[in-house]
């Protein structure tokens, strides 16, 4: 782990030890019998927590964050924070992980807490259980700074430890759940309201809603985990048939989720990028390429205008998921030069979908950096020769551009990066060649 990442933990814990002792200092004294309802909320937490549900193979998501939210309404106070801080360390003490995560888990809930108690403070609010009246604003405004504190802690350490904008990785990491966090607004204020008036048998009702998040959460993400996972499958098996080309999609997706991120699209329009480039080549399980993709020399005129129709077949199949309709464009158009030279439709310039034109200098940059039989794989200035020398005439000049003057460019040659939804806006002439010798092939 890095040494700036570890002191970024260092700091948490110390802001949220700092936070929890300046509430004890501003109000040190405390009602114990107003703690039973933030403690009953802590261990509805903990019991999300423990039952968290599976994203992916190595990532977990829970929904713990509702009842500490609903503890901190209830009584805003340094003792409630201590509650949730005991809370939060008898949940990591069950999980797998290294102290250092499990410290930075703990303290990040407690500093989100603590600033979610000041605002609430701030603004006027008053304690739920003592005042039993609804404070709109204070309770918008704490909830409010708990999402972002926490989620903004959590993409400064991922920033930090991957080198890229944090503004940048918390919005496209947090974005996607944005609505889910406006209802959390109300369901908070649901489940204060409901132990207010009716005590204990309402922690009842808080576990059933708790467990029903926890099945729809895992539900939607399960459903778009199992549906990546077959797609992923099926890319691999049209991939056996050609051994100079294993893993080619997952690196012409990766390279494209980059140049997107560089041109500065937005989350939803990567993922559609980054959806079409996985699939741009699936066209090739069609039997009429099986004996061309086994030939290890080069294609013969007659064999290129086969190969020629693979963006075509390609769309084909993508075109029969209705919810893959949306990318059949960018993967029919893939092989579209910018000049129009390029098939299988001769588009050219604009007139070509945006996400084909970045798969094309994705997909062209794959095929330099792979060894082939008849040459080896070219290395990052030669790659950057042969950008210059097509840009306006296979590539699209502004993106070409862009990702030459970036520094995310060096980016496509580490192979560590795996060229995820980045942090959150990287904004990361050329001399015109003769159109005299052949466009690089993909």
């Amino acid at each position: 782990m890095k040494t700036s990442v570890i002191v970024y933990v260092y700091a948490i814990v110390a802001a949220a030890a700092a936070s929890l002792v300046g509430l004890y200092l501003f109000d040190s004294k405390v009602s114990p019998a107003l703690l039973i309802g933030p403690a009953l909320m802590t261990l509805v937490a903990i019991g999300g927590a423990l039952y968290s549900y599976q994203i992916k193979s190595n990532t977990a998501g829970e929904v713990s964050f509702i009842p500490y939210l609903t503890a901190i309404v209830l009584y805003p106070s340094w003792a409630t924070l201590s509650i949730i801080g005991a809370g939060a360390i008898l949940a990591e003490l069950k999980k797998p992980k290294s102290p250092i995560k499990r410290a930075f888990n703990v303290a990040q809930i407690v500093f989100a807490g603590a600033s979610a108690v000041s605002a609430y403070i701030a603004l006027g609010g008053k304690a739920l259980l003592l005042s039993k009246e609804f404070h709109a604003v204070p309770h918008l405004g704490a909830v409010a700074v708990f999402l972002v504190v926490n989620t903004l802690s959590v993409a400064t350490a991922i920033g930090i430890a991957e080198g890229k904008s944090i503004l940048k990785t918390w919005r496209d990491g947090n974005v996607a759940s944005l609505a889910y966090d406006v209802v959390a607004i109300f369901v908070v204020y649901a489940f204060a309201r409901a132990y207010v008036d009716w005590g204990v048998f309402a922690i009842i009702g808080a576990i059933v809603l708790v467990y029903g998040f926890r099945e729809t959460y895992q539900s939607k993400h399960q459903l778009e985990a199992t549906n990546e996972e077959l797609l992923e499958l099926f890319v691999q098996t049209v991939e056996f048939r050609d051994p100079y080309t294993s893993g080619h999609s997952q690196r012409v997706r990766r390279f494209s989720r980059i140049i997107a991120q560089v041109i500065g699209l937005g989350p939803k329009e990567i993922e559609r990028v980054s959806r079409a480039a996985l699939l741009h080549d699936v066209g090739k399980i069609h039997e009429i390429f099986a004996p061309i993709l086994m030939k290890p020399g080069r294609l013969t005129p007659e064999e290129r205008a086969i190969m020629e129709l693979h963006p075509i077949k390609s769309a084909e199949l993508v075109a029969k998921i209705t919810t893959l309709r949306d990318i059949v464009g960018a993967v029919r158009h893939h092989h579209e030069n910018w000049d129009g030279t390029g098939y299988p439709d001769r588009l050219a310039g604009k007139d070509i979908p945006l996400e084909s034109r970045i798969i094309m200098i994705a997909d062209t940059i794959d095929a330099m950096t792979t060894d082939r039989p008849y040459r080896k794989a070219l290395g990052e200035e030669d790659v950057r020769i042969e950008l210059i020398k097509w840009r306006g005439i296979q590539f699209d000049p502004n993106i070409c551009d862009a990702l030459l003057n970036s520094q995310d460019f060096r980016r496509l040659f580490d192979k560590n990066d795996e060229g995820g939804v980045l942090p959150f806006a990287q904004i990361f002439d050329i001399i015109r060649r003769k159109r005299s010798r052949t466009p690089a092939v993909a």
